[in-house]
């Protein structure tokens, strides 16, 4: 990853940026109420990048309280394994079976239920979406993880059609993190196309239901904690979707004390909208 992933902001890559925006196709600022404040700006480069490595975002709908979810953990794990670096699980604690144990961490978010119903359900648990596509022999967006090895080799391959590159800088004393998120078209789009953000935690140790009872030193990985932009994303506006297409959006949003920020990830992805959501590229980069 870090040949596509910068983690700290530069003086003088700011005061570039800032220098251009004079050429620049501004949009207007946005405020989303999410603790959250935007900026962006879009503007055409006159000549290409090398296409990162595809990566594949696996959104996992999973809970404590569910006994077959270790085994879907242990999916993720074994694909993380098989593909290094090229996996980006993202465990969003919903359903029946996600409600905390007394006295325990609750993983719930309150976008937790929306992003499931966004992607049309899912008919049961652990289950889980690979890159929000449809494939042909499914009949659902979010299937069951017994399947999701079947597809991941297929969504690795190839170009990339986007590029997205995070960069971010903390300000530990106000609890505060700025991030700037770059995106650039390698091919031609049809828009729109939208971009999330999320923020995951991994090793959080609590407790969790498997087939030989619940295990109070479980360790839960990729969590998603926090949802930087609305849950369906914000939208890359623009009149034309042309390669080299940039698009650069900034974010200030808020980190909690309890959160372990050496085991947190801001997962960055572009999508589209609507009966076919399908994620174009995913992006990551540790927060400390």
């Amino acid at each position: 990853m870090k040949q596509f992933v910068r983690k700290t902001f530069t003086l003088g890559s700011l005061l570039l940026l800032f220098g251009l925006q004079a050429c620049m196709e501004v949009g207007p600022a946005v405020n989303m109420g999410l603790n959250t404040s935007l900026s962006d700006t879009t503007y055409v480069e006159p000549s290409a990048d090398s296409p990162q490595p595809r990566l594949v975002l696996l959104e996992e709908f999973t809970g404590v309280r569910c006994v077959n979810c270790p085994r879907a953990h242990n999916t993720i794990l074994n694909l993380q394994s098989t593909f290094p670096g090229r996996i980006v699980p993202v465990g969003i604690h919903t359903g029946i079976f996600s409600a905390p144990y007394a006295g325990r961490n609750d993983f719930r978010i309150a976008e937790g239920n929306s992003l499931e119903n966004l992607l049309g359900g899912a008919q049961g648990y652990p289950a889980g979406s690979v890159n929000r596509k449809k494939f042909p022999d499914e009949s659902r967006i979010i299937i069951s993880d017994q399947k999701w090895s079947n597809y991941v080799g297929g969504e690795l391959a190839g170009v990339a059609p986007i590029n997205i590159t995070i960069e971010r800088d903390l300000d530990m004393t106000a609890m505060k993190m700025s991030l700037e998120v770059k995106v650039k078209l390698n091919q031609a789009q049809q828009g729109p196309l939208h971009l999330t953000l999320y923020l995951t935690e991994d090793n959080i140790v609590d407790f969790q239901l498997t087939p030989t009872g619940v295990d109070s030193a479980y360790v839960h990985k990729h969590v998603l904690r926090k949802c930087v932009t609305a849950y369906n994303g914000i939208n890359l506006a623009s009149s034309s979707y042309e390669a080299n297409r940039v698009f650069i959006y900034r974010f200030i949003t808020d980190l909690e004390p309890a959160w372990n920020l050496s085991n947190c990830k801001v997962v960055g992805f572009v999508h589209r909208i609507g009966e076919v959501p399908e994620v174009l590229q995913t992006a990551y980069i540790n927060v400390n």
